[in-house]
């Protein structure tokens, strides 16, 4: 048995945390059983281009919370997809809890016939692969094949007694649009600094081009990703973003050179970084997440994008942008970004 937690030094009290562990888990795996209270659709799209790239494992998932507090349009869309391609391929299926409110969050990995591994404790399937940097959460990751097997029919008892095949439900469908970094750990900017941004404002401003590439800039996730010793290949997250940026942009003598802090059009406060030759690569700082997320929610909001597709010209149409605005301020190392629909 093994404590899980996340980086924060205060209070870790293992080298691993479930991220890596559910991702190694994974790629050993013949079969995996999942009962997660709630999902995300970035953390459904991912899974599924997991299992697409590598043709394994099979997947039973039961999603636990949402029949009742309801889906948002975009994770409908990727539990459907997800569902329908593991139908199709015969690799698994995606249930529904309509019998109760499931909101446990319990992992079942089964390879070599009868060798098997569980992790249970807080983290939904959410947690685990958008690894939210404001919520902290704890989970035990069990070795002991016996205790790891008990879970296995716990789970699979629980997706049996209480879990509707996706495809006879009618779901609940919410509001989609909600600020895109929250619940990130992502901190808002005052009212105050709003204002003292907006009346600092210069007239250095550069149009950052948001390219189309299929396996680069905003189409990261499209690329290679990240294969393990196991040959087990993982995708990039949905969310992970880093622009390239053009010599004749980066060239200018006022073009930000390192770590900068940007204000948003909407809000927001974070730090992003030019690195790379000539300063092309243009990311959010600590995380390439942050600003994927901020782009690409907008996107998404917009409904524009679709969680799991790809960043095209025809997007960039129906947003009305084809590149973020960034102003030089007179406030020290500190730039606006600017990406409103128009």
């Amino acid at each position: 048995m093994e404590i899980l937690t996340y980086n924060y030094p205060a209070a870790r009290f293992s080298e691993n945390n479930i991220n890596d562990v559910f991702k190694e888990e994974l790629s050993k795996s013949d079969i995996v059983r999942i009962a997660s209270g709630y999902i995300s659709s970035s953390s459904l799209v991912e899974l599924k281009k997991t299992i697409e790239i590598n043709k394994k494992p099979k997947l039973e998932l039961l999603i636990g919370m949402h029949y009742y507090d309801g889906f948002t349009k975009n994770q409908w869309n990727a539990a459907c997809e997800l569902n329908n391609f593991l139908v199709e391929n015969n690799l698994g299926e995606v249930f529904i809890s309509v019998g109760v409110k499931f909101h446990g969050k319990v992992y079942s990995f089964c390879y070599n016939e009868n060798s098997y591994t569980s992790l249970v404790g807080s983290s939904n399937i959410s947690s685990v692969l958008d690894a939210l940097e404001n919520l902290y959460e704890f989970d035990i990751f069990i070795t002991d094949i016996n205790k790891s097997k008990e879970i296995n029919t716990a789970v699979t008892n629980i997706i049996s007694k209480f879990g509707s095949s996706l495809r006879n439900i009618k779901p609940k469908i919410i509001e989609n649009v909600k600020p895109v970094l929250e619940d990130y750990g992502i901190e808002r900017a005052s009212d105050i600094e709003i204002k003292e941004t907006l009346n600092s404002l210069t007239n250095i401003s550069f149009e950052i081009p948001l390219k189309t590439e299929p396996k680069s800039n905003l189409n990261v996730f499209f690329g290679t990703g990240r294969r393990n010793q196991r040959g087990y290949t993982i995708p990039r997250p949905w969310y992970e973003v880093e622009l390239i940026v053009s010599n004749s942009i980066t060239e200018n003598d006022f073009y930000p050179n390192g770590t900068f802090e940007v204000i948003t059009d909407d809000g927001w406060k974070f730090n992003c970084k030019t690195s790379g030759d000539y300063h092309k690569n243009f990311r959010s700082e600590s995380d390439l997440k942050i600003l994927g997320r901020w782009i690409k929610g907008r996107l998404e909001n917009a409904e524009a994008l679709k969680v799991g597709e790809m960043f095209t010209e025809d997007v960039k149409r129906e947003y009305g942008r084809n590149s973020l605005t960034l102003t030089k301020t007179s406030k020290s190392n500190t730039w606006y970004l600017d990406f409103k629909k128009p």
